[in-house]
């Protein structure tokens, strides 16, 4: 048996909608759109599919009260993908900046049209 993630599944409110903002800010493709739910695959990792539903709900999870994603996306230039979540009218947390932890990787962390936060993050040159 392989021992790999191969997706992650969230839920979207609206799935054409969801996959347009998924190919275009986050640079995905369209692999397949079954009608209820869409995958996105990505250069390396595992594809996330998206799940049309009408419930209220997102993946978006807290600890001590503070949301967490459960999707986190490696990238190259950290400051295109803030430019691009910024132009696609995205909600963000802080100043739209990316915040640096002690060994100088850059993170920023926003929202899908759902509300499903998703974490960016640039490795130190």
């Amino acid at each position: 048996m392989k021992k790999f993630i191969s997706h992650v599944q969230v839920p979207v409110n609206n799935l054409d909608d969801s996959i347009d903002w998924y190919v275009k800010f986050l640079g995905g493709t369209l692999a397949a759109n079954f009608g209820v739910f869409a995958i996105i695959e990505f250069n390396e990792g595992p594809n996330i599919n998206l799940w049309k539903t009408n419930d209220n709900t997102t993946s978006t999870f807290t600890v001590d009260g503070e949301p967490f994603p459960t999707i986190g996306i490696e990238v190259e230039n950290i400051d295109h993908v803030i430019t691009s979540i910024k132009e696609s009218g995205s909600d963000y947390e802080g100043a739209g900046q990316p915040t640096l932890d002690e060994e100088g990787r850059k993170f920023f962390r926003f929202f899908d049209p759902t509300g499903n936060m998703i974490v960016v993050h640039e490795e130190p040159k």
